[in-house]
């Protein structure tokens, strides 16, 4: 057990406490750089502990949500996916930079060279 004291935030001290992690980030979102004082920023926490972790833009906090949120749905109950969340998504980051560092240089049927974007995907009728 940890000899950390947790103290709960009053509701009416969210703004209090908004502005002063604001100042500490320098007025800026920590994940997309974008000055705070766009929209209205929130005190972003931890669903599953309650712990804040600093104050994001709008636009931001709602992302985060549901990528975490996307990478669980319809995912096996041991995949990483749902048991590490965090560790997958630094897998997927991973994966991603490796690959535009290392292009296979073969190009998906689905996407349309002459226009240089994914093509529509045709649904079948029912």
């Amino acid at each position: 057990m940890s000899n950390i004291k947790k103290r709960l935030l009053p509701a009416s001290g969210i703004a209090a406490a908004r502005s002063k992690i604001s100042l500490k980030q320098k007025y800026v979102c920590p994940i997309c750089g974008c000055p705070l004082a766009t929209g209205r920023p929130a005190l972003d926490h931890c669903h599953s502990t309650g712990n804040v972790r600093g104050v994001l833009c709008g636009s931001c906090n709602v992302s985060e949500g549901k990528v975490k949120s996307a990478v669980a749905f319809r995912t096996p109950t041991g995949n990483l996916a749902r048991t590490d969340p965090i560790q997958w998504m630094k897998n997927l980051l991973d994966y991603l930079e490796h690959h535009m560092e290392n292009p296979t240089n073969v190009i998906h049927p689905t996407f349309d060279l002459k226009t240089g974007k994914q093509k529509p995907v045709k649904r079948r009728k029912k």
